[in-house]
């Protein structure tokens, strides 16, 4: 079976106005390319050319992108026509309701090295988080790590006592990719509708077979705030062309 991926393209982003006024944050440049591109391309280098992109704020700009610039890829967009109301939990929601199986899942909005799904990629029946071991600030996805396994995950958690940063790109597959997409639609329901998708992962009863992966050293950056993109913009987007000539050389 051809591997998938799911995007998660829906939000306004509206703690990056104005860069965000006239176009979803998944289309802004990092260097020579839109974050999109990047996630696109790290995408090929592990096989996928099916994806499921849920859209919403701007939805055409992100259909026309991926259209003119990467028509190798087969892609159903599904859309949260609540984007403004809802997050992730729900936009997930919207692309499982479409698909049932094994996924890439990744946020729209995290710049990384293709060498992160590629740690990902051999990974079989269980969740594999992309971590980064490092000091979390508040704001950040943080995840507890017992026995080699994600205890626990959320914003919530206290920064003291986490391993580090889940960077909102993973792998869900075979079982744990079912049960695991009926939590999702078990728990989108009216109440939840500001969760983030991190908290239905955290509400699993049976996280034994979460795993996380690390991806420490390697650059990524998750884009929330302007410093974040002048993060990606000034020091990331650097070591990440570096790494395509390493590649091209090789």
């Amino acid at each position: 079976m051809k591997p998938i991926a799911v995007i998660l393209a829906a939000g306004m982003s509206t703690r990056l106005r104005p860069l965000t006024e006239d176009r979803p944050k998944c289309l802004l440049k990092v260097g020579p390319k839109a974050i999109l591109d990047w996630q696109l391309e790290a995408l090929q280098s592990v096989g996928v050319s099916d994806l499921v992109v849920v859209v919403g704020y701007r939805k055409e700009m992100i259909q026309e992108h991926i259209r003119l610039h990467h028509p190798s890829f087969s892609v159903r967009f599904v859309e949260n026509v609540a984007y403004e109301k809802t997050n992730t939990l729900f936009s997930l929601k919207e692309a499982l309701l479409v698909l049932d199986g094994d996924f890439y899942y990744m946020n729209a909005d995290v710049v990384y090295d293709k060498r992160i799904l590629q740690r990902l990629q051999a990974g079989t029946d269980g969740g594999f988080l992309a971590i980064d071991k490092k000091q979390c600030r508040d704001e950040e996805v943080k995840v507890v790590v017992e026995h080699g396994r994600v205890a626990e995950i959320g914003k919530h958690l206290n920064p003291e006592h986490c391993e580090g940063e889940f960077i909102g790109v993973a792998k869900f597959t075979g079982d744990f990719a079912r049960r695991f997409r009926q939590q999702v639609l078990d728990l989108a329901v009216p109440g939840n509708e500001m969760k983030f998708f991190e908290y239905a992962l955290d509400a699993m009863a049976d996280k034994s077979d979460m795993i996380p992966v690390d991806i420490t050293g390697l650059p990524c950056v998750e884009i929330d705030f302007p410093e974040d993109y002048a993060f990606a913009t000034e020091q990331v987007v650097r070591h990440l062309v570096d790494a395509e000539e390493d590649n091209a050389h090789v």
